[in-house]
């Protein structure tokens, strides 16, 4: 309802235009009167009225005057001028003022109640425009945080990049400075194996409210393997080493020891540029390994670099070796370089740690493999810092334990869903039910068609229909439209055209061509 509000020195004029605004069909409440400008003024703050309809000429403040001081206030408001003088120099000032239409006196009840009616259609509009553009921001809101984890899986692991990676980037904005570093935020439970998914879930919402309530300029990544990455972005007044430090106490500060959860923070490298991150997130993970610090946090830069580093030509080939291996689904071999890999570390004196983390390395490659072939598999952390050659050999053996048993359930996901979609593509077959049936969200059943047939799924779904119906053309006399209704369409119009599209010929050329005269000896 409409909010209306009467300014009239004469009494009787805001007794009428009352009455006639409460017998009329128009969705207005007259919330409140003045009789002067000065009541006008201050009526207005108090009750925030929609419409105003004001007389000029009143002792005091005048009507225009009023208007103006309103206006300061709140510019939403409409003004509908109420003159018995309609002068020149009136209808210029109400214009600069933005009156939005004025009334002389008097005025028929039909000119009344059409000017205000105007009036009325206009605010409802702008109301319902305002509305739309405030549930367009909340949307937009809700979204901007798994816009964002998105653009920081794609830089840091690089997986696939998206096609509109560049259009998520300017749609999240850049900062004026490009330049940043990333973080690894890691969670240990206090007892091994302990912690429920719902506590993480928490931490991982204070993590984000602490970052926001701290101004801080950053991407903030998905939670996975009980680690978080966080792409800071430089504050031009403070140098690296300061930002990093800071940020490091300030988020250890907030949040360790929630829920038995003891926090852990890796600093990796500055890089100039935002596509450059994955260094940073490299550096950050081996400034994780030695978690037992006593401040809780490790910049690369503070890590010691040993000299007997493993020459890169010496696994290289062994580690192409792994990839092909995977590639061909054969996993027992792939484990087997893995190991040899691990033996040539172990046989140059390398640092367990880095040996750790070459290896983790190799593995989020194995991984990003996996995904390009459409299998989705989360990154492979360890779930400890080894301290010993046989405790990495056997660290490596679980994740690739767990790999092989992803993408096992992931092939009998994808067989249960042709399944179902044969067994019921007649019905409205919709993706939210395909999810439901398989326990997973449509985004992912999506993804999982799209990566595994190179469709979406409907474009799927339609495919299979339409060879359910050359198939019971060519062995069947049922009719065109019986046909139309037993493969799932309801309009024998629209099955037609989507026939047309997939096949090259209408249903009905299509049947005529699968008839063959007998040709006689």
């Amino acid at each position: 309802m409409i909010r209306m509000m009467i300014v009239d020195d004469e009494p009787i004029e805001r007794i009428a235009l009352h009455k006639i605004m409460a017998e009329s069909s128009l969705d207005i409440e007259v919330v409140g009167e003045a009789s002067n400008g000065r009541e006008a003024i201050e009526a207005a703050a108090r009750l925030q009225p929609d419409l105003i309809t004001m007389d000029i000429k009143m002792p005091g403040i005048n009507g225009l005057q009023a208007i103006e001081k309103i206006r300061e206030a709140n510019d939403s408001i409409k003004f509908i001028i109420v003159t018995a003088f309609d002068t020149f120099e009136f209808a210029q000032q109400a214009i600069r003022l933005g009156v939005y239409d004025y009334m002389l006196k008097p005025s028929r009840i039909s000119v009344v109640l059409e000017t205000i009616g105007k009036v009325v259609n206009e605010i409802k509009n702008t109301q319902i425009e305002r509305q739309k553009r405030s549930s367009e921001k909340h949307r937009l809101q809700k979204m901007m945080p798994m816009v964002e984890a998105d653009i920081v899986e794609q830089l840091l692991f690089d997986y696939v990049p998206s096609a509109y990676l560049s259009e998520m980037m300017d749609l999240l904005g850049f900062p004026s400075v490009k330049s940043g570093f990333v973080v690894n935020v890691q969670f240990t439970h206090a007892m091994a194996g302990g912690g429920q998914p719902a506590e993480l879930e928490e931490l991982y919402s204070k993590l984000i409210q602490q970052i926001h309530d701290s101004s801080i300029t950053c991407w903030v990544g998905k939670m996975s393997g009980k680690q978080v990455q966080l792409i800071v972005f430089m504050d031009g007044e403070l140098s690296y080493r300061a930002q990093a430090v800071g940020l490091a106490r300030n988020l250890i500060q907030a949040l360790n020891r929630r829920n038995d959860y003891r926090l852990f923070i890796g600093v990796g490298g500055q890089c100039q540029d935002v596509r450059e991150m994955r260094r940073s997130y490299h550096e950050a993970l081996l400034a994780s390994i030695d978690s037992s610090l006593p401040v809780h946090y490790c910049l690369y830069e503070d890590v010691p670099h040993a000299d007997n580093q493993v020459d890169r030509s010496l696994t290289i080939e062994l580690e192409k070796n792994v990839l092909d291996e995977v590639r061909c689904g054969k996993w027992e071999s792939a484990g087997e370089q893995v190991a040899k890999i691990i033996d040539v570390f172990e046989g140059v004196g390398q640092r367990i740690d880095m040996a750790q983390q070459r290896v983790f390395e190799l593995l989020v490659n194995v991984t990003k493999l996996l995904q390009e072939m459409g299998i989705d598999v989360n990154k492979p952390y360890f779930r400890y810092q080894t301290t010993s050659y046989t405790q990495l050999k056997a660290e490596t053996r679980y994740l690739i334990h767990q790999l092989v048993e992803v993408r096992e359930a992931e092939s009998d996901l994808l067989q249960t869903m042709k399944q179902y979609i044969r067994k019921y593509a007649h019905e409205d077959l919709s993706l939210e039910r395909i999810a439901a049936i398989v326990n997973r969200n449509p985004f992912y059943v999506s993804k999982l068609f799209k990566e595994h047939f190179g469709m979406n799924y409907i474009d799927y779904l339609t495919e299979y229909r339409i060879e359910m119906a050359k198939q019971l053309m060519q062995e069947s006399d049922k009719s065109l439209k019986e046909i139309t209704f037993e493969v799932g369409y309801h309009d024998p119009n629209y099955f037609s055209r989507v026939f047309k599209k997939l096949v090259g010929h209408s249903p009905t050329d299509y049947r005529k061509m699968l008839i063959r005269p007998t040709i006689k000896k």
